[in-house]
């Protein structure tokens, strides 16, 4: 494996977060939130078939 793939795997320009929530203080929602206020640059897709928005993120209504 080469560093460049290695980078790819490091420094993502996006992640999508399977179980995310709107739930407070479950391990989606945690996760979630952690990405969005550790200050990550890239795009941040919450997935979560009963939910078109989480957190702000998502569709539009």
């Amino acid at each position: 494996m080469t560093i460049e793939n290695l980078d790819r795997i490091f420094s993502p320009r996006s992640v999508a977060i399977i179980g995310a929530s709107q739930r407070p203080g479950s391990v989606g929602r945690t996760v979630l939130d952690n990405l969005l206020g550790g200050g990550f640059a890239g795009e941040v897709y919450p997935v979560n078939p009963r939910h078109e928005v989480i957190a702000h993120r998502g569709a539009e209504p």
